[in-house]
């Protein structure tokens, strides 16, 4: 963008001549302009402007063959362009601001400021239970909503809810009436809960604009990453369609009422019926419960006899002996004061709550189911006793036995020993 005698204008450089094709377009307003035969060599494809009437210039490969460069100027007014070209430069020349209703008489708004209306609110009530980032006006108008650990909900003043999951930011934009609104989203997720009649919401995305034209029952999960890849999810109770269009092109894609589809890399071309899990918010945490048992109360005239009606009377509330009385809320003092010396009075206070985190108890369920083994144990082996020596006239009663009187086995070399021995004797 640069600054000429006529006003602001986009100046394009490239390595050869080219020729332009300017187009306006209007819902919402932007001026389009195709470099035919060109390819885009831009890192910074957004660039914000902010000034004379224009809010972002951004530019992509629109085709690839034949090969097509689309340059978009979002506007906030509508306006006229020309170009002229001089070489390898092209020169886009930005007109005067033209009136929306030329014939409509405006009226002149009251000097006074406490006499103007204000806008209406966007949002009857925000909650979460998680911590929570509002960033605008207290009204929600105009204004993002970041929702931290859990899903932050959005109460609609017109009716219904939209829920902005954990990690994601989404802005809001109400019309003139307040009864359209426009929601902006980077990455993350997000889901519609409302009815519309005769009119239209809006969600701009990184790489599209999903509309949800009235009359109907929206109820839609939406995502984006940064990848390009965008989920549109119809939820149980959804009666209505969704478009979907380009942002930079004029392609649309009809969404309908039953449909789950994932547009990956930000193209409508790439249309997958595989829908992560991660499209929509997760489900809510199951709170923590707190399980409580009061005592019946006893009527004394009830009661049976020999019973000790201060200690009917008496409520869980905290252990302490009857000599402690003075600790004691309420009729528990007095209980404790009127008791009979020696006689113990016992209070107790024990709430039941159960944690999630806590480590689970003993598995004797799945020891119950174990098979039972009923094969029986081998007995140990036991040793033998020795038999007695056999006296000198008793011949042994067989082999085995005699084998033990023995004397020992002699070795080859003893036995050669004995044999020099022998010699040399």
């Amino acid at each position: 963008m640069v600054r000429t005698k006529g006003g602001p204008a986009v100046e394009i450089l490239s390595t050869k001549p080219l020729i332009p094709k300017v187009r306006s377009l209007n819902d919402p307003l932007r001026l389009v302009i195709d470099l035919r035969k060109a390819r885009l060599d831009l890192k910074q494809k957004r660039i914000a402007i902010q000034t004379d009437q224009v809010s972002a210039l951004r530019a992509d490969q629109f085709q690839e063959n034949p090969p097509v460069t689309r340059i978009v100027l979002d506007l906030l007014a509508p306006r006229s362009a020309t170009w002229e070209a001089a070489g390898n430069r092209v020169l886009v020349r930005l007109g005067k601001i033209m009136p929306v209703d030329t014939g409509k008489v405006s009226l002149q708004a009251p000097s006074v400021a406490s006499l103007l209306s204000a806008p209406p609110p966007v949002a009857a009530a925000l909650r979460a239970t998680g911590p929570l980032v509002l960033i605008g006006s207290g009204t929600v108008s105009g204004s993002s909503v970041t929702a931290s650990d859990d899903t932050a909900i959005l109460s609609l003043a017109r009716g219904g809810e939209v829920h902005v999951c954990p990690g994601t930011t989404v802005s809001v934009t109400p019309s003139q009436t307040g009864h359209n609104l426009m929601f902006g989203v980077n990455t993350g997720a997000m889901e519609m809960h409302y009815r519309l009649d005769a009119s239209s919401d809006s969600l701009i995305t990184p790489d599209f604009r999903i509309v949800f034209p009235g009359p109907g029952e929206f109820h839609y999960a939406i995502s984006a990453d940064n990848r390009g890849n965008t989920c549109v999810r119809a939820l149980p109770g959804n009666t209505a369609a969704a478009v979907v269009s380009e942002l930079i092109g004029d392609r649309t894609y009809q969404v309908k009422a039953a449909d789950q589809l994932l547009f990956r890399g930000g193209n409508l071309d790439r249309v997958d019926m595989a829908v992560p899990l991660e499209c929509g918010c997760p489900a809510p945490h199951p709170p923590v419960l707190r399980a409580a048992n009061d005592p019946p109360v006893v009527d004394e005239a009830e009661s049976p006899a020999g019973a000790n009606p201060a200690a009917k009377r008496a409520s869980p509330e905290v252990l302490q002996p009857s000599n402690a009385g003075q600790g004691l809320p309420g009729a528990a003092a007095a209980a404790s004061a009127s008791a009979t010396p020696g006689e113990l009075h016992v209070q107790v206070k024990a709430p039941f709550v159960f944690r999630a985190s806590e480590p689970p108890p003993a598995p004797v369920e799945n020891v119950r189911a174990l098979p039972v083994d009923s094969r029986p144990m081998e007995a140990p082996a036991t040793s033998e006793p020795l038999p007695p020596p056999a006296s000198a006239g008793q011949k042994p009663a067989d082999t085995a036995t005699s084998s033990t009187n023995q004397p020992p086995h002699r070795g080859f070399f003893r036995k050669l020993g004995g044999i020099f021995a022998a010699m040399f004797r």
